[in-house]
């Protein structure tokens, strides 16, 4: 499966599991009015969506992406008019502090950075009861083949890597010196002169 792909159900899982009421998703990052009624019929609701991967080379000989991850939350009023805003701000608010500087359980991506969120403002949705909340980051994720452990380590027939090196035992015995050179035997054989 591909990496970003998994990245972004990595993402999806950690959402479900901070907000474990919500329905959430992915998306293909671009969404508009209809979308949202869709949505609103499972609020709330969260979607997913990784966009835009600019990639630099590294010296492992891979690709390192840099993602834009998007989560849109979506709530409605429910009691008193405009409790669904109180309520977007407080999801929005919590996975901004929960995404920053996460890696999302996947071993070669870094945490995230540049995290950003927003409440969007629409007379039409704000009317219906509608509260829309966007969070976005940044988080670079390594894809391609690493180089650098197939050139460098060895491996076993079955393709796994040999990590265990051959143990040895040495036993060493130091000195110590003083400032003269002398180690404590010299010191000891050290018979005074006479003249």
């Amino acid at each position: 499966m591909s990496k970003v792909v998994t990245f972004r159900n990595n993402v999806i899982d950690a959402v479900k599991g901070l907000f474990p009421e919500m329905d959430v998703e992915w998306y293909d990052g671009l969404f508009d009015e209809q979308d949202i009624a869709d949505w609103t019929l499972k609020t709330p609701c969260a979607r997913v969506a990784v966009m835009n991967a600019p990639t630099a080379h590294h010296s492992t000989m891979e690709m390192n992406t840099s993602l834009r991850v998007v989560v849109v939350i979506i709530d409605e009023n429910r009691h008193v008019a405009l409790d669904g805003d109180a309520r977007a701000w407080e999801y929005v608010e919590k996975l901004a502090v929960f995404a920053n500087l996460n890696k999302f359980n996947t071993p070669d991506a870094a945490p995230a950075t540049k995290v950003r969120f927003k409440r969007i403002s629409q007379p039409v949705l704000r009317r219906e009861g509608v509260s829309v909340g966007v969070v976005e980051w940044e988080s670079s994720v390594m894809i391609g083949r690493n180089r650098v452990l197939e050139r460098d380590y060895f491996y076993r027939p079955d393709g796994s890597m040999i990590t265990q090196t051959p143990q040895s035992r040495v036993i060493a015995r130091g000195y110590a010196h003083n400032e003269a050179g002398m180690t404590a035997e010299d010191e000891l054989d050290v018979t005074p002169e006479v003249d």
